[in-house]
Formats: C-alpha cells, structure tokens, sequence
C-alpha cells in the first residue's frame, strides 16, 4: 500500500508563540513528530511538512536525506479559519499522485511514537474503514459533570441527569491528535477527517497528549521523562 504523511504546522500560534519549534527536549517541538514518522517505515519519501511559516519549514532541511518535504501554504491557508481539511486537501493537489491512505500527525502531540503510527494503521486496514483517530480515556476526569459558570454560579453544563453512579454513564473517549488515518479518496470527496464509520485507536493519555499551552508543555516535558 502507498500511503502519505502530512504534518501540519501553522506558524501563528497564540497561546505559545512559535510553538511548533519551541524546544523540547533539545529539539524543535516539530521533530518529535518527523522522527516518529519516518521510524514508522510506512510513508517512504511521502513525508511532508504542510506551514506557512519558512522558520518551520526551515527544521525540514535536517530530514532531507530521509525523504522529508516541505509544502508550502498559499496565503488562503494561513489564517485561523484555514482548517486541517484545507491544508491536506491542497497537499494532496500538490503532490498530485495516488494514495491509498492519508495519515496526519499533530507537531502539538511529541509523544506518540511509531509504534502508535503502526498499529493505527493495521487496525484501519483490517477494519476496512474509511477513517481512524486516536483517542484517550478520561480516567478520573468525568465529561458529563463537567460545570460552567454563569453570573457567578456553577451549575452542571450537561444538566443534573447524569448525576449518577459514574459506572452507569456511556463510556466517551477525549480526541488527541496524535494520529489520524483516512483513506486517501475518500477524504478528497468528503473532505472530512471525520467520516460516518470513524473508528478509534486507544493511546494512553502519556502518548496522547496534545500541547496547547505552556501548563500543558510543562506536564509534556514531566510525562516525556517517564516514557
């Protein structure tokens, strides 16, 4: 099978200026994400960098000799209401050949390995589905109590129903973008990564978890000594 990497990577980060490459770890944020990539062994010379940013893309150029590329964005594809969708769309018309799947790898998410890029992929094909995300438990974080505040009172934001024994809740599961997988022609008539028959690939929450803030590239850096 022939399969394409995209790793996405915006340069107008707000909450962490730059975030993409801050350091982690003696690298670019961003790297983590290439080298599990090409570890996986499953994308040969159809890795790419997707940025508007040349300062990203610039971290390219250390993978060069492993068949990493670098795609840059139109102007179109740059601003906050450019979406992932919108970006591997236009990279797929770029590179214009045929695929059987489409993988994306958040840059956000370092510490997901190969080995999770490798059994997401044999559990879509052996699903025979159109579309694979990871996801992670909530653990002891209960979704259907979560509260709000309004005027300066709390009050359940799912309502008081499901005020319960937490064993007889619907067992949910919390999105992380450390892998996606699509099959390749599918997603360019639907445009969607999130097609009727998704299916699920469980990764403990260490590997999974998604850096948005500096709280949650700190718990990233204590959760990166322990893997």
């Amino acid at each position: 099978m022939k399969n394409i990497c995209i790793i996405p990577a915006r340069g107008g980060s707000k909450r962490i200026p730059k975030k993409n490459i801050v350091d982690f770890y003696g690298k670019p944020l961003i790297a983590h994400t290439i080298e599990a990539a090409i570890k996986a062994n499953l994308f040969g010379d159809d890795i790419y960098v997707s940025s508007d940013s040349e300062e990203i893309l610039a971290t390219v150029d250390n993978y060069k000799d492993k068949g990493v590329k670098k795609i840059l964005r139109p102007a179109s594809l740059s601003g906050d209401n450019a979406t992932l969708e919108d970006a591997s769309i236009h990279l797929l018309e770029t590179v214009d050949k045929d695929f059987d799947y489409l993988c994306m790898l958040m840059p956000n998410c370092p510490l997901r390995n190969e080995e999770d890029i490798k059994a997401s992929f044999k559990l879509i094909v052996k699903n025979k589905v159109n579309t694979l995300m990871s996801v992670t438990d909530h653990y002891w974080l209960e979704p259907f109590w979560a509260l709000e505040e309004k005027d300066g009172s709390l009050d359940f934001f799912f309502g008081r129903k499901y005020l319960t024994d937490s064993k007889k809740l619907p067992k949910v599961y919390c999105p992380s973008g450390a892998v996606r997988w699509v099959k390749a022609n599918n997603f360019l008539k639907e445009k969607k990564y999130y097609g009727k028959d998704l299916i699920k690939y469980v990764i403990p929450f260490e590997r999974g978890a998604d850096i948005d803030t500096y709280d949650d590239l700190e718990l990233a850096k204590k959760l990166y000594k322990i893997l």
